[in-house]
């Protein structure tokens, strides 16, 4: 029988874990099968890895100026990154889309509306997943098998639901705080002083985030100055796999 958390016993667990250094990611990826069904309802916050890898990802919900800023920037610098894009935006902006794809950049889901999915009934999480799925899918050719919920917010429901349908449940395991346009210098010192091989990091691509397209330059220099390399969600997995 699995045991199902309720949401805030199981924050104050994985944080508890993340003190001593334990992902339960990490689990379903390292240990014996016995051990994964136990971390089957936990979503993807960071990969343990012996390699200098971390991903770069974004979150794209509304707006015009910010994404092809961001996407200029991730282009002249030669970064591949993971953008969670929201299925009505897509529509909206196809032609983006497919640029998006056509630099090399990994498209993945961030639902279909921007409002809490651990609120959502089964149904209703499963249609958000598939509308979004036929969207980006349509425009761009890729098949996405990530999801970021809106506002990162999630339960046991919809991981497990994004699980039938094919998708990792994805948030973070260092976030920019771009989204509270906090100041330049301070993403800046919150990426490169806490940034670890493995990690997920969380920016945004959408309007309201108004710093992030100043931050960002000097966070991909100053990454790379550590000696990290920055790609997309599905290598970081795949060469984390590869020398385990």
């Amino acid at each position: 029988m699995v045991l199902v958390l309720r949401r805030q016993t199981r924050r104050v667990l994985a944080g508890l874990l993340a003190a001593c250094g334990v992902c339960l990611v990490g689990i379903a990826l390292y240990t014996t099968p016995g051990l994964r069904a136990a971390a089957e309802l936990a979503p993807l916050r960071g990969v343990p890895t012996k390699t200098k890898d971390v991903a770069l990802t974004f979150d794209i919900s509304w707006g015009t100026v910010m994404p092809p800023k961001v996407a200029d920037i991730l282009r002249d610098y030669g970064v591949e990154a993971t953008i969670f894009i929201s299925g009505p935006w897509a529509a909206r902006h196809p032609d983006f889309v497919r640029r998006l794809a056509a630099e090399g950049h990994e498209l993945a889901s961030h639902g279909y509306r921007h409002s809490n999915m651990s609120q959502w009934s089964e149904g209703d999480i499963e249609s958000a997943i598939a509308r979004t799925h036929d969207i980006i899918q349509e425009i761009s050719g890729q098949s996405p098998t990530y999801i970021r919920p809106p506002n990162g917010d999630y339960d046991d429901l919809v991981i497990a639901t994004a699980a039938r349908l094919g998708y990792t449940v994805v948030i973070w395991s260092l976030d920019s705080l771009d989204w509270l346009n906090p100041g330049v210098d301070r993403i800046i010192d919150r990426l490169l002083t806490r940034a670890e091989p493995g990690d997920i990091i969380l920016m945004h691509a959408s309007d309201t985030c108004r710093q992030t397209d100043q931050a960002l330059p000097a966070v991909i220099e100053g990454l790379r100055a550590k000696g990290l390399d920055l790609v997309p969600l599905g290598k970081l997995l795949d060469r984390a796999r590869s020398v385990q």
